[in-house]
């Protein structure tokens, strides 16, 4: 019988039906090289329609299934696993394991690697290292001079804030309009990290702005688009989903190549004089970017210049859109607690005398902005503490793909494979009453001044129930322990 375009049809069909069953198993049914003795959240009788049953409750519930596993199997020291059909299963565990979790190297558990397949990074990132190699280095330099300048840049991030809410507020108390909350926050956001990034007045161009904004903006939607795919599909489709970012990135870096060649040209005038040219040079992000690639032995003249920008733009993403998040649920939450009015005064109050002439009369020189001044503020601390609580951008806390192709063996005695991701979930502990509860409130509404409170939990305690010193010293919302995870946990806290 002769081979006809029928007969290719039918097989294109048949491997194209075989191809997506075994696709609809993996992502709905199968244990995904978990050892099938782990308890399963949700499915207590381990059959196959009820895991199925669970997977799909995960796209939309994952919340709940971690609060019924934290309380079901956490709580009891026993793992579970926890179903999840965009980034694949995962392998939680109590929080008693957090030290033996916090101890492996990189190369056992790599965080990095779990935060390349949650951001579909080879795909959304610009480019395949920049969530592996490259983000250390580019962690580890912002975290560097950052700190080292904190106080420096919060007098500069503060007159950002201040101009650009005049901008987009109005300057005048008794003129109303409507504003999408969300937007305002994402702009004076992204305007505030730019500030610190490029400086001015470029963090104020509206171009600039755009095309930054525009890039942080769907990276979190289209990785979990493209996750989604069969592994076949994603180099076709991810790229077109992830074109218009890097429209935008490309218009980034229209405004960064300019700047990058500017300043290569000062260093060069400088080093003929045999002058010093760090003197001179400004203390932003792409300077940072530049002295980090000369010690690594990078030539930004070359077309590295555009790898500068790729990373100017995810170090973009990861300071606006979790902070307009989180800024943006603290604005709601105080606005829709039953004492807004008396939250709102009790704020007033305490952040009013750091503004007080007669205050800046016996200290001119002092800097209302500093971390000195900003540890005394522990209401508003409280009600960032509590609202990255309760709306956390991170669920699952700390999460650690294996990585030994080997697998590993937990202190429990469980054989995990490699690629299969381990870590203790956040949103648990953050609504634990044994935790939260110490004044007979509930965990599960929002309580501004939780964390101002005698005995205020675990919160601001290491693992000893001893007080932690933070960056900021007083301050528990830049402080995180095994029950309170709103940045992660350990040296890749964010």
């Amino acid at each position: 019988m002769p081979f006809t375009y029928l007969n290719l049809i039918g097989l294109a069909a048949l491997v194209g039906a075989v191809c997506t069953a075994r696709y609809i198993w993996w992502r709905f049914f199968s244990y995904q090289g978990i050892p099938k003795h782990i308890p399963w959240v949700g499915a207590p009788d381990g059959g196959a329609f009820s895991r199925a049953k669970v997977a799909l409750k995960s796209f939309f519930g994952l919340k709940p299934l971690l609060v019924e596993g934290y309380q079901e199997y956490s709580k009891r020291d026993q793992l579970f696993i926890l179903p999840n059909i965009v980034n694949g299963h995962e392998v939680i565990l109590p929080t008693k394991y957090m030290p033996w979790l916090l101890e492996q190297h990189d190369n056992v558990l790599s965080q990095y690697e779990t935060n390349r397949q949650f951001m579909c990074g080879d795909y959304t990132m610009l480019h395949k290292d920049m969530l592996g190699k490259n983000w250390p280095r580019l962690a580890d330099t912002v975290k560097r001079e950052m700190t080292r300048d904190l106080d420096e840049f919060s007098e500069a991030m503060a007159d950002e804030v201040q101009d650009s809410l005049k901008c987009l507020w109005g300057s005048k108390t008794d003129d109303w309009h409507e504003i999408n909350l969300y937007d305002v926050m994402l702009e004076v956001v992204g305007r505030v990290a730019n500030r610190v990034f490029v400086g001015l007045p470029l963090c104020r161009n509206p171009g600039y702005l755009q095309a930054s904004m525009g890039f942080s903006k769907y990276i979190l939607l289209w990785a979990m688009a493209i996750e989604m795919l069969p592994q076949l599909f994603k180099p076709v489709i991810g790229p077109l989903l992830t074109a218009k970012d890097y429209i935008h990135y490309k218009r980034m870096n229209r405004y960064i190549a300019p700047i990058v060649k500017e300043r290569l040209a000062k260093q060069q005038e400088h080093h003929a004089l045999g002058e010093d040219s760090k003197t001179s040079e400004p203390n932003d992000c792409i300077q940072w970017a530049l002295r980090d690639m000369a010690r690594h032995g990078e030539d930004p003249a070359n077309d590295t210049n555009t790898m500068l920008s790729k990373r100017l733009a995810i170090i973009s993403f990861t300071a606006i859109q979790s902070s307009a998040i989180t800024i943006t649920n603290a604005v709601v939450d105080i606005a829709a607690t039953p004492l807004s009015i008396q939250v709102q005064e009790s704020l007033r109050s305490e952040v009013e005398p750091l503004f007080n002439p007669q205050h800046q009369e016996h200290d001119p020189i002092r800097n209302p902005w500093s971390r000195n001044s900003l540890s005394k503020l522990p209401k508003l601390d409280s009600i960032l503490t509590e609202t990255l609580r309760l709306w956390g951008i991170l669920t699952h806390g700390v999460t650690k793909a294996v990585v030994p192709p080997e697998g590993i063996t937990l202190p429990s005695g469980e054989h995990i494979p490699c690629g299969v991701k381990v870590g203790i979930a956040s949103y648990g502990p953050h609504l634990d009453e044994q935790v939260y509860g110490f004044d007979g409130s509930s965990p599960l509404v929002f309580d501004a001044f939780r964390f101002c409170k005698p005995g205020a939990g675990m919160n601001g305690q290491n693992e000893k129930g001893e007080k932690k010193k933070g960056p900021l010293p007083g301050l528990r919302f830049v402080t995180t322990t095994k029950h309170y995870m709103g940045f992660s946990h350990g040296r890749h806290a964010w």
